[in-house]
Protein backbone atom coordinates (compact mmCIF):
# COMPACT_ATOMS: atom_id res chain seq x y z
CA UNK A 1 0.00 0.00 0.00
CA UNK A 2 1.51 3.18 -0.62
CA UNK A 3 1.86 5.99 1.74
CA UNK A 4 -0.20 8.45 -0.41
CA UNK A 5 -3.40 5.56 0.14
CA UNK A 6 -2.82 5.11 3.96
CA UNK A 7 -5.54 6.05 6.22
CA UNK A 8 -3.14 6.93 8.75
CA UNK A 9 -0.51 8.73 6.78
CA UNK A 10 -3.60 10.96 5.78
CA UNK A 11 -4.91 11.38 9.11
CA UNK A 12 -1.54 12.19 10.30
CA UNK A 13 -0.39 14.88 7.47
CA UNK A 14 -4.06 16.31 8.64
CA UNK A 15 -3.09 16.71 12.43
CA UNK A 16 0.38 18.43 11.53
CA UNK A 17 -1.39 20.89 9.31
CA UNK A 18 -4.48 21.52 11.90
CA UNK A 19 -2.02 22.05 14.66
CA UNK A 20 -0.41 24.16 12.92
CA UNK A 21 -2.71 26.06 11.01
CA UNK A 22 -5.43 25.92 13.55
CA UNK A 23 -4.58 28.97 16.08
CA UNK A 24 -4.23 31.17 13.16
CA UNK A 25 -7.38 30.35 11.64
CA UNK A 26 -9.22 31.01 15.07
CA UNK A 27 -7.78 34.65 15.33
CA UNK A 28 -4.74 33.92 17.09
CA UNK A 29 -2.02 36.50 16.95
CA UNK A 30 1.40 35.21 16.21
CA UNK A 31 3.87 37.00 18.96
CA UNK A 32 6.36 38.88 17.20
CA UNK A 33 9.59 38.61 19.12
CA UNK A 34 11.71 41.15 17.18
CA UNK A 35 14.91 38.71 17.35
CA UNK A 36 14.75 38.17 21.46
CA UNK A 37 13.78 35.57 23.23
CA UNK A 38 10.10 35.68 25.12
CA UNK A 39 9.52 34.62 27.90
CA UNK A 40 7.58 32.17 26.21
CA UNK A 41 10.05 30.89 24.71
CA UNK A 42 12.46 30.69 27.33
CA UNK A 43 9.57 28.00 29.07
CA UNK A 44 9.56 26.15 26.33
CA UNK A 45 13.58 25.69 25.34
CA UNK A 46 14.16 24.80 29.34
CA UNK A 47 10.80 21.96 28.90
CA UNK A 48 13.14 20.84 25.86
CA UNK A 49 15.86 20.90 27.56
CA UNK A 50 14.27 18.58 30.44
CA UNK A 51 12.62 16.35 28.34
CA UNK A 52 15.57 15.95 25.83
CA UNK A 53 17.72 15.15 29.16
CA UNK A 54 15.10 12.55 30.44
CA UNK A 55 14.89 10.99 27.25
CA UNK A 56 18.62 10.19 26.63
CA UNK A 57 18.41 8.61 30.58
CA UNK A 58 15.13 7.25 29.74
CA UNK A 59 13.06 8.41 32.60
CA UNK A 60 9.83 8.32 31.99
CA UNK A 61 8.84 9.66 35.28
CA UNK A 62 9.78 13.10 33.64
CA UNK A 63 8.51 12.20 30.30
CA UNK A 64 5.10 11.24 31.60
CA UNK A 65 5.20 14.78 33.61
CA UNK A 66 5.66 16.52 29.92
CA UNK A 67 4.14 14.44 27.53
CA UNK A 68 0.16 15.26 26.80
CA UNK A 69 -1.91 12.32 27.66
CA UNK A 70 -3.57 12.94 23.98
CA UNK A 71 0.06 13.04 22.29
CA UNK A 72 0.52 12.17 19.06
CA UNK A 73 4.74 10.87 17.93
CA UNK A 74 5.51 10.60 14.33
CA UNK A 75 9.10 9.49 14.58
CA UNK A 76 11.34 10.15 11.84
CA UNK A 77 10.56 6.53 9.92
CA UNK A 78 6.73 7.28 10.25
CA UNK A 79 5.86 5.40 12.81
CA UNK A 80 2.68 6.94 14.87
CA UNK A 81 3.23 7.01 18.37
CA UNK A 82 0.85 7.37 21.19
CA UNK A 83 2.20 8.77 24.99
CA UNK A 84 1.65 5.14 26.31
CA UNK A 85 3.32 4.00 23.18
CA UNK A 86 6.38 6.49 24.17
CA UNK A 87 6.49 5.14 27.23
CA UNK A 88 7.06 1.43 26.61
CA UNK A 89 9.74 2.26 24.12
CA UNK A 90 11.88 4.07 27.21
CA UNK A 91 10.58 1.05 29.22
CA UNK A 92 11.44 -1.39 26.76
CA UNK A 93 15.06 -0.55 25.93
CA UNK A 94 14.36 -0.14 22.03
CA UNK A 95 15.09 3.53 22.06
CA UNK A 96 18.43 4.99 23.47
CA UNK A 97 20.03 8.22 22.36
CA UNK A 98 23.70 8.21 22.14
CA UNK A 99 24.41 11.44 21.33
CA UNK A 100 21.88 14.27 21.72
CA UNK A 101 22.30 17.81 19.96
CA UNK A 102 18.83 19.74 19.02
CA UNK A 103 18.51 23.34 18.00
CA UNK A 104 17.82 25.92 15.29
CA UNK A 105 14.83 26.84 16.94
CA UNK A 106 11.85 28.40 15.69
CA UNK A 107 8.42 30.16 17.48
CA UNK A 108 5.28 30.35 16.06
CA UNK A 109 3.17 31.30 19.28
CA UNK A 110 -0.54 31.58 19.57
CA UNK A 111 -1.54 32.18 22.75
CA UNK A 112 -1.58 29.18 24.99
CA UNK A 113 -0.18 26.89 21.42
CA UNK A 114 3.35 27.06 20.39
CA UNK A 115 4.59 25.46 17.17
CA UNK A 116 8.28 24.69 17.93
CA UNK A 117 10.07 23.56 14.66
CA UNK A 118 14.29 22.63 14.47
CA UNK A 119 16.72 20.58 13.79
CA UNK A 120 18.47 17.46 15.81
CA UNK A 121 21.47 16.08 14.70
CA UNK A 122 21.47 13.19 17.35
CA UNK A 123 22.68 9.36 17.00
CA UNK A 124 19.74 6.54 17.94
CA UNK A 125 19.64 3.38 18.32
CA UNK A 126 15.89 2.87 17.36
CA UNK A 127 14.98 -1.16 17.91
CA UNK A 128 18.81 -2.05 17.69
CA UNK A 129 19.49 0.02 14.07
CA UNK A 130 21.31 3.07 14.70
CA UNK A 131 20.31 6.54 13.05
CA UNK A 132 22.55 8.81 12.28
CA UNK A 133 20.91 11.42 9.70
CA UNK A 134 19.69 14.56 11.00
CA UNK A 135 15.98 15.45 10.91
CA UNK A 136 13.71 18.02 10.90
CA UNK A 137 10.95 18.54 13.78
CA UNK A 138 7.74 20.06 14.28
CA UNK A 139 6.88 19.92 18.18
CA UNK A 140 3.89 21.29 19.56
CA UNK A 141 3.06 22.51 22.72
CA UNK A 142 -0.16 23.28 24.55
CA UNK A 143 -0.91 25.00 27.53
CA UNK A 144 -3.35 23.15 30.01
CA UNK A 145 -3.98 23.62 33.55
CA UNK A 146 -1.10 26.57 33.66
CA UNK A 147 1.33 23.88 32.43
CA UNK A 148 3.26 23.74 29.15
CA UNK A 149 2.39 19.73 27.54
CA UNK A 150 4.21 18.60 24.34
CA UNK A 151 1.17 17.29 22.58
CA UNK A 152 2.46 16.63 19.06
CA UNK A 153 5.35 16.03 17.34
CA UNK A 154 6.46 15.07 13.61
CA UNK A 155 10.44 14.33 12.60
CA UNK A 156 11.71 13.99 8.61
CA UNK A 157 14.90 12.46 8.11
CA UNK A 158 17.08 15.16 5.94
CA UNK A 159 18.30 12.42 3.66
CA UNK A 160 19.47 14.83 0.62
CA UNK A 161 22.42 16.06 3.54
CA UNK A 162 24.61 14.47 5.91
CA UNK A 163 25.27 16.08 9.13
CA UNK A 164 28.59 17.52 8.42
CA UNK A 165 26.87 19.44 5.50
CA UNK A 166 23.81 21.38 8.08
CA UNK A 167 25.56 24.44 9.69
CA UNK A 168 24.05 23.28 12.95
CA UNK A 169 25.21 19.95 12.82
CA UNK A 170 28.63 21.08 12.16
CA UNK A 171 29.21 22.80 15.16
Amino acid sequence: MSQGSNPRARFLRCLVIVSTLLPGLLGAQEQDTAGHASATEKEIIAIENLKNDAMQKGDTKVLEQIYGDSLLFVNARGHLLTKNDRMKEFDSGNIKYVSFRQGEYRFHIYGNTVVLTGIACSVVDYHGTLNRIPRRFTSTYVKLDGHWRFVAHQATLVSDQKAEDLQYCSN
